[in-house]
């Protein structure tokens, strides 16, 4: 992993570059990780800080602390000595002491000074010849600005229009509600304004990326709108779609607005100060239910014990002794049951292939294997196959206890799984879908693992017994 791809900052490890000259010092530094560090420079004329805390009572004067990459100390005096103490930390946290350097008193010589003097009298000459050269190249060019006024006219112009399209842009942005809700009192500020579109095909519009400190960093629980294309940038029709997001340490947000109508059509968290964690990404039907989604096992216990209930039932059943005495009655309500149940693993089937495809083509907020990566394709291809596999049994004439025993098995681990995956990773419609459609397969295939035996698919075809 090269420098510049590493993931988590360590305030201990940094390039801490230092160079003097004659009336100024700069200072300029490098870490790796995305998360910024906060640096402090402490400087005095006596000593170097002991520590991170110490002011102008200790003799030390606070010159810098943000968290750029670089600092220039101008306006040096050559005659005395100078100190300086770099001190880093990640955003609310330790102050760690980077580097300290000494700048020894340099006083000028004789030589150097009337240099010093020569210069700055080569400097004044200078000036007056350059206000001299200046005043009388603008008389000349009268004529020349006179006939390119027009020109200048349109250029400022455009000038004018592209700020007032920016401005227009992020009113719309603030002015939307489920934006605003997020960047109430955070101190945020436009990073990044990136026009986009601009053709009769492709209306303009503006990507406006928002950022705030660190310390400020938020949750979000919002309706958003996500285009439907993956594109870099947006691309008509301009198709969204509302995404139910929920986020923690948040501390930037990306808008893109479409400047024909002022509306937005996009909004999505990005990585800002801190590294964002999403803990949900749905949309309809499931993002209807915010409280499930949210909290998704809470129909586990609900599963459980009808499991339990369909284990000893099916056990009980299966060793009472008039289940060698199937009737008419009983022969019509099995039948129902299997038409309802391959109804199900047609359609359970159908909407897992919907949903695979649907999160595949989808966009995707945040890392990891998006549903469309080749990492991700063997869990959508399980839970469809477990479908199949029911099928398959339900249509056999045969009872294939076993068979089905194996499907209960696998399907409530695979359950268990998806559950697992929307509590601790990220909830979407896929492993809810999967999570709830397996359990009640599960449920389907438990009692078929403990019965006898299988009634046919006609009054006319002989039961099947033992």
């Amino acid at each position: 992993m090269s420098h510049a791809d590493e993931v988590i900052t360590d305030v201990n490890r940094r390039r801490v570059r230092a160079r003097a000259h004659d009336d100024s010092f700069t200072i300029a530094w490098d870490y790796p990780g995305r998360t910024l560090l906060e640096v402090r420079i402490l400087r005095s004329s006596e000593r170097l800080a002991g520590s991170a805390d110490d002011g102008v009572a200790e003799g030390q004067e606070p010159v810098y602390q943000d968290v750029t990459g670089s600092f220039r100390d101008s306006g040096l005096a050559s005659d005395q000595p100078y100190f300086y103490t770099v001190f880093a930390r990640k955003p609310g946290g330790e102050w760690v002491r980077w580097e300290e350097y000494s700048l020894p008193c340099k006083p000028r010589s004789g030589v150097s000074q009337f240099a010093r003097l020569w210069n700055e009298g080569m400097r004044v000459r200078l000036c007056l010849l350059l206000c001299l050269g200046l005043t009388s190249a603008m008389l000349l060019m009268v004529p020349v600005a006179v006939r390119a006024s027009g020109s200048a006219t349109k250029s400022g112009g455009k000038t004018t229009t592209a700020a007032a399209a920016a401005a227009a842009a992020t009113a719309a942005a603030q002015a939307d509600p489920s934006v605003a809700a997020v960047l109430s009192g955070k101190g945020a500020t436009v990073d990044k304004a990136t026009p986009w579109g601009g053709t009769a095909g492709q209306p303009a519009g503006y990507r406006l990326e928002y950022r705030w400190p660190a310390a400020s960093a938020t949750s979000v629980n919002e309706e958003w709108p996500l285009l439907r294309s993956d594109a870099a940038t947006p691309l008509p029709p301009y198709d969204s779609t509302d995404y139910r997001i929920r986020a923690t340490d948040v501390s930037g947000l990306q808008v893109d607005v479409l400047l024909d109508g002022s509306r937005v059509i996009q909004v999505m968290p990005v990585d800002g100060e801190t590294e964002f964690v999403l803990k949900e990404q749905t949309w309809p039907p499931l993002s209807w239910v915010p409280g499930f989604t949210s909290r998704p096992w809470v129909i586990a216990p609900i599963f459980v014990a009808f499991a339990l209930f369909f284990m000893v039932r099916a056990w009980l059943r299966s060793r009472a002794w008039n289940r060698r005495l199937p009737s008419m009655t009983r022969h019509d309500r099995q039948f129902i049951s299997r038409v309802a149940v391959l109804v199900f693993l047609l359609a359970g089937f159908a909407w897992q292939f919907y949903e695979g495809w649907y999160a595949a083509t989808g966009p995707t907020v945040g890392s990891g294997n998006a549903a469309g990566s080749l990492a991700a394709l063997p869990l959508l291809l399980i839970p469809p196959g477990l479908f199949v596999a029911g099928l398959i049994l339900e249509l056999s004439a045969a009872p294939r206890r076993g068979s089905w025993a194996l499907l209960a098995l696998l399907s409530a681990a695979a359950s268990a799984y998806f559950l697992a995956a929307a509590v601790t990773g990220a909830t979407t419609n896929l492993n809810l879908s999967y999570y709830i459609l397996l359990a009640v397969l599960a449920l389907i295939a438990i009692p078929r693992a403990f019965s006898a035996g299988k009634m046919g698919w006609s009054r006319s075809a002989a039961p099947r017994y033992g």
